[in-house]
């Protein structure tokens, strides 16, 4: 199992990292499942990829109107099909039972709290046989 952490030295990074990671999937023809820890995140995601870039969107669906949409935005911490790259935004590592075949993360940096939470999700991937990156 693949992950890559994304550094984050600033909250407003998390917004950008996010859209950008989206875009790419899309042009790759990933199919990226975005697993929020919060119903108040998912609404925000989808403000964000709806009205971004200014001239366009970037297409995606949420649980309950899910077609086939290449990227899903979703509280539940289970994989959809054709779905097998994950974005992980909750503050606790992703079930074992989870299978994926690429996570994407981030290495939060830009508090004390973040900072001790990234460092615990790290380790539980280090300790569960994950190849890690950590991309700037």
């Amino acid at each position: 199992m693949n992950v890559t952490l994304f550094s984050i030295q600033k909250k407003t990074d998390k917004a950008s990292r996010i859209w950008t990671l989206c875009k790419k999937a899309i042009e790759k023809k990933i199919y990226l499942q975005i697993i929020c820890p919060q119903q108040k995140t998912v609404e925000f995601l989808d403000n964000l990829l709806w009205q971004s870039p200014l001239d366009s969107f970037v297409p995606h669906a949420l649980e309950h109107d899910h077609g086939l949409e290449p990227i899903l935005i979703t509280q539940k911490t289970e994989i959809k099909k054709p779905f097998t790259h994950i974005l992980w935004l909750n503050k606790n590592p992703p079930p074992l039972d989870l299978k994926w075949v690429h996570l994407y993360d981030f290495d939060d940096q830009s508090s004390t709290e973040s900072a001790k939470e990234s460092s615990a999700r790290y380790h539980f991937y280090k300790e569960n046989g994950c190849k890690i990156s950590l991309l700037t």
